[in-house]
């Protein structure tokens, strides 16, 4: 499963007017993406990601281990 963790070349401001913005992006299977503030939670993100069968799964484990 090729998983690639790039920085995004605009920052996406989304969530509450206190959230930082969005900065890196995983790209997974099927085109999917996720984006996140930091490289380090991106790099979490595709570790969990290639261990699961799904986003879902990747998503859970990813809040259990930055916990």
């Amino acid at each position: 499963m090729n998983i690639i963790v790039q920085k995004l070349e605009h920052p996406i401001h989304a969530g509450d007017w206190h959230d930082k913005p969005l900065k890196w992006s995983v790209i997974g299977p099927d085109k999917e993406v996720q984006n996140f503030v930091t490289k380090k939670d991106a790099e979490i993100y595709r570790i969990c990601r290639k261990r699961t069968n799904s986003r879902n799964e990747a998503s859970q484990l990813w809040f259990k281990r930055i916990k």
